[in-house]
């Protein structure tokens, strides 16, 4: 039976707190697995059976339980959002097999709702953490989360400095609510910030075409929907009055003379840039 997954809030910045576990936010995709009879069912967040798409998890050693977690590709030691969710997508058997040898999918698990029959949802985290460490012995295709306890803020530093994706606050004290959204569970990202040329714009709706300069040619990254304020949207459409180099049924193209700071998560591997959000001009 499917469970909604808890859900993260935004938090800023990190903090330290004697009262938190501060948990490695894995770059993946989020699943559920019901193991029932020896038996494993899958589950993406949205509720979408996915058992057979991950033949990485039917032969591993776990007791009857209920999991919420993680699924990540290594590549070369790195986590790699964009194989993660080609893996989950595929659902051709060739592919499935091809791709279980090619990008294999790691479970990181961060929580347990159920051992057996009894349900665990309502007890506090640090019994839920207690349980899981007993429950879950770490194999080559299932692994539970690391975490620290009180140490936010150097958490996130270290987390910084290797590039990795950000860290989850959750209070010792959490309950776990399905589809629940609350202060209990923060997500603390590792935002970038990056210097990119606006090449063109949206005809329809907000919208600035994000490129960079590779070899003396503008290579696209991604279209910026969010970020700008009023006084900034009505300064760059005043200036691109008198820069327009051409239009098509979507786009009005202009020179690369505007510069900006684009907020993102990160690169995939086409180049586009992860939840890109305007910062602010290159003056």
């Amino acid at each position: 039976m499917f469970i909604e997954p808890m859900l993260l809030q935004n938090a800023d910045k990190p903090f330290d707190s004697d009262q938190h576990y501060f948990e490695l936010k894995s770059n993946g995709v989020r699943m559920m697995l019901e193991r029932q009879n020896g038996k494993n069912k899958l589950f993406n967040r949205n509720g979408t059976e996915i058992t057979e798409r991950i033949p990485e998890l039917e032969n591993i050693d776990l007791d009857d339980c209920y999991l919420d977690g993680v699924l990540v590709c290594y590549n070369n030691a790195r986590e790699d959002f964009e194989a993660a969710t080609n893996r989950v997508s595929f659902i051709q058997e060739y592919k499935i097999i091809q791709g279980s040898k090619q990008f294999p999918l790691t479970y990181i698990v961060f929580d347990i709702l159920r051992l057996k029959n009894k349900n665990l949802m309502k007890e506090p985290l640090s019994y839920r953490k207690k349980i899981l460490s007993e429950t879950l012995v770490d194999q080559e295709a299932i692994k539970k989360s690391f975490y620290i306890e009180s140490e936010g803020e150097t958490f996130f530093e270290q987390i910084k400095t290797l590039g990795l994706e950000g860290i989850v606050a959750k209070s010792k004290d959490s309950t776990y609510i399905p589809a629940h959204r609350s202060l209990n569970w923060l997500k603390i990202i590792n935002w970038r910030f990056n210097n990119y040329y606006i090449t063109g714009y949206k005809k329809q709706g907000m919208g600035l075409l994000i490129s960079e300069l590779k070899n003396d040619e503008y290579v696209n990254v991604g279209i910026v929907e969010f970020g700008m304020n009023t006084g900034q949207k009505t300064a760059f459409f005043s200036l691109t009055k008198h820069i327009k180099t051409g239009e098509d049924k979507n786009y009005i193209y202009v020179e690369p003379l505007v510069r900006c700071v684009i907020k993102n998560r990160g690169q995939l591997n086409s180049g586009e840039l992860i939840e890109p959000i305007f910062h602010d001009f290159i003056v």
